[in-house]
């Protein structure tokens, strides 16, 4: 998918997204070494297996499998509903929570497959003027929207 991030320079909006020097957003999650488990933030050991030497960063998939999704129809002021709030599992084993668009909650189904898109976070941006930058999630070309 296209990057839809339109001002640099950018700052993460979670600690999961990345920026490039380039201006380029990108998933990071942290790999064991011994047994290949993806979490999301830094750990001093594995929560899988227990190993003792520290997980890994790495560049995670923007591609993954919806799991599960909810349709919320009440939200914060300012926020627009409805919206589908989707658990996502990603292809290379870290599942996130995001918010799934493009796609009629009707159409849903467990393993739609989905793409990770990075986007401006709602057009926040900090005091300097750089705009933040977060993902949602839509169908993959392909997918019935």
């Amino acid at each position: 998918m296209v990057n839809q991030v339109t001002a640099l320079p950018c700052k993460p909006a979670t600690a999961l997204v990345q920026v490039t020097e380039a201006g380029e957003p990108w998933l990071r999650g942290y790999r064991c070494g011994a047994c290949a488990a993806v979490v999301a933030e830094p750990t001093l050991c594995c929560r899988a297996c227990g190993s003792r030497a520290a997980p890994v960063d790495v560049r995670l998939s923007t591609h993954g499998k919806l799991f599960t999704w909810a349709v919320v129809h009440r939200s914060f002021p300012g926020v627009a509903v409805p919206f589908v709030s989707a658990i996502v599992d990603l292809d290379d084993g870290l599942t996130l929570k995001g918010t799934l668009r493009g796609a009629a909650p009707d159409t849903l189904h467990a393993g739609l497959l989905v793409e990770a898109v990075f986007d401006d976070a709602g057009g926040a941006i900090d005091s300097d003027g750089a705009a933040y930058v977060g993902f949602h999630f839509e169908p993959r070309a392909g997918e019935p929207a």
